[in-house]
Formats: structure tokens, sequence, C-alpha cells
């Protein structure tokens, strides 16, 4: 199966503190524990290289890159997590089915890996945690034995083990992960099934809720929750549209709310997006929601309802980023996007408008001279 490096969790998905799904911030700022008070660490995976990439974030979004980069990890590295208290990170490595362990070093940036590594289910593909750290979720995307992997994480050591009952079945195409964040349900995307599924989460141990899968536009490839458990964006890559479900509390259940998913359309009034949405950023207080269009080289930026969740476009928007962006990550201080173009191979910064949610253009950009394929920045 041919290994994937897009659409990553909203990822990244991948951004620390967004969404309950990530760390919060270390008090310590020196030596191999807690943040470094010289600022945060975006923590690049570079598949080609079987690396990691580290950058130093300054305050205004620039990039620095650490010595020593890319840091090797092993095949085909697809995602990285780091804990809360920025100690130590987790690398999914796709072409060799296991997890890397790496000691961060706080004051340098640099990265030592702990072997011996994990193993996974076939094809690891993407990574969640819950806010406190406790456990990490892997997805397996074989094809036809599709699994979730869970494991229970030492805070001490980092150290990973497989709790009881682990892997647990998924639905066929399980890709990007996200625990909710109260850290009691986990929500996967299945880009070929157009669904998403949810999962009950007790002591690490996964329970398919019921009427799970829930549908949803075609290409689920991103998505975001609101910090308040009310509702789940997600970006649908084929059919060009956004669709966005209504959380049942305690039950995990998901609903489309009214007009949704919300479609492409040449109106700014309404809730559009640019062709081929393949990534989501939503700003901590859950005011506005960033959708990449990697076909129209733009962000379109939303005001979302809290109420309701009805995305609405914001004046002037959509707003310029790189030629093809790929993927998008939230600053921790809510003052900037990260945008990763795979094609240009490149990290561009796009400031902020506090108050409006409005896009400054790209500040700058640093070439990372591999694809991108994940960005994790620790707090």
């Amino acid at each position: 199966m041919p290994i994937r490096w897009k659409c990553l969790f909203g990822v990244l998905l991948a951004l620390a503190g967004l969404s309950g799904c990530g760390s919060s911030r270390s008090s310590s700022g020196s030596g191999e524990s807690g943040s470094s008070s010289a600022g945060h660490l975006a923590l690049v995976t570079v598949p080609v290289q079987n690396g990691v990439s580290v950058y130093r974030v300054s305050g205004s979004g620039g990039l620095t890159v650490v010595a020593g980069s890319p840091f090797m990890v092993g095949n085909a590295p697809s995602a990285i997590w780091a804990l809360p208290s920025g100690n130590f990170a987790y690398v999914a490595n796709q072409g060799e089915n296991d997890i890397s362990l790496l000691k961060i070093n706080n004051s340098t940036g640099s990265l030592t890996e702990v072997t011996p590594r994990t193993p996974t289910g076939i094809n690891p593909s993407s990574l969640g945690m819950d806010s406190g750290g406790n456990f990490l979720y892997v997805s397996n995307d074989l094809p036809n034995s599709a699994t979730i992997s869970v494991y229970s994480v030492s805070s001490s050591t980092g150290a990973l083990t497989q709790v009881s009952g682990s892997p647990f079945p998924a639905n066929p195409g399980p890709h990007t992960l996200l625990v909710s964040p109260m850290g009691d349900f986990l929500f996967v995307c299945h880009p070929d099934l157009a669904a998403i599924s949810v999962y009950a989460i007790s002591s690490g141990v996964l329970q398919q809720v019921a009427d799970s899968p829930f549908a949803v536009g075609h290409g689920p490839v991103s998505m975001v929750i609101d910090a308040a458990e009310h509702f789940v964006y997600v970006a649908n890559e084929a059919d060009d549209t956004i669709s966005v479900l209504a959380i049942t509390s305690g039950t995990g259940a998901l609903t489309q709310i009214s007009g949704s998913p919300f479609t492409t359309g040449a109106a700014t009034t309404t809730p559009t997006t640019g062709p081929a949405p393949t990534s989501l950023a939503l700003d901590p207080s859950g005011n506005y929601l960033y959708v990449t269009s990697n076909a129209e080289a733009n962000i379109s930026a939303y005001a979302l309802d809290s109420i309701t969740g009805v995305p609405t476009l914001i004046l002037n928007s959509p707003f310029a980023a790189s030629t093809t962006p790929s993927f998008l990550v939230m600053d921790p201080s809510d003052t900037f996007l990260l945008e990763a173009d795979q094609t240009a191979k490149s990290i561009s910064t796009l400031p902020i408008t506090a108050g409006t949610g409005a896009l400054a253009g790209i500040s700058s950009s640093t070439v990372v001279g591999s694809a991108p394929a994940t960005i994790f920045i620790t707090k």
C-alpha cells in the first residue's frame, strides 16, 4: 500500500493544546525538562529523509533551524506528537510499523531517540493523545484489517505500554485521529468511507459508540473540535465541502447541523471554501476556523457561531497562501498560523489579526529541503 503523507490531523493536527488534544504549558525553561523560554519548538516530520527537523519558533512566527536537524528516526515517519511536559515526542514510522520515542532537549532543541522502538499495527498513519498525555492512540491503516493501537504513557520515561485489548478493530481506512477535549471520545476520519467513527474511551480502552460511523462528505481528511466539545468540523477533500456535526453530550453521537456539508460557492455571505480543502485549524477560543484550499493557493477564514456551529466567511476571505497549501498548524499563542506546502517544501507564517480573525498575508517563509508530512508545535 502506498505511504500517505497528506491530510494530517488537524493535524493536525497536531498542535499542542488545541481542541483539547495536546499539551499544556510547562513552567520549566531549561535543560531537558519543560518548555524553553527561548520560544516554542516546531517538530516537523520529513519522510524522504527518515527524520524529524526541529525549528525554534519566535514570537513573530519566524523559524530557526536547530543544529543537527533532521534527527533520524524510523522509515517514512508519518506523524509526530509530544507529551504535555515537552520532554518526549513520539513518531509513527509508517514504513516499518513502529513508533520512535524521542527525548527532547528543550535547551538546545535537539532530539535523542530512546530505543528499542515500539511495534504498532501495519501502516501506522496518524497519532492522537489526550490533553493529560496519559494515552497515545495510533491508526493502523491495513486494508481489510484496520486497527487502532492504544498505549499508556510513562510521564517520567516516556515509555509506552500497550493497554489490554489493543489493537482495537476499526472501520476500513482509519486515518486522522482526534481525541475530544475532555478525553472521553476518539474521532477517526475514514476518507474512503465518507464517514467519521466515534469511540468511547475508558482508561484507554475503546468501544465504538452506537450508530458509528457517521456520514460526512467525501474524502474526509482533517477535523477539529471546539473546546466546549459541542461541534466537530471536517474538511472533505474529495467533494470540496466542510461538514459540521453536533456532538451529543454523554454519548458522542454525531448529527449534521442544518446546511451541512457546506459547499463551495461564490457568495461571500455563505459558508464556502475553495476546492480541495485539505486541512483545518481552529483558534483556542473557538471563534475562527481556517481551511486550506490546495487547488487555489488560499486559506478561507470563518467566524463560528458558538450556539449553532454555523461557519460564516469573514470579510476579505479567502486569503492568499503559498502555491499549494497542504496543512495548517495554529501557534499556541493564537497569533499566527504555520502553513506547510509539500510541493514547495516550505513552511510559511501568516499572522492573525486580533479581533477579526483575518490573515495579514505571509510574513516569512522557510524552505525545509524535503516535503514536510506533519508539524507539532510544543508549548
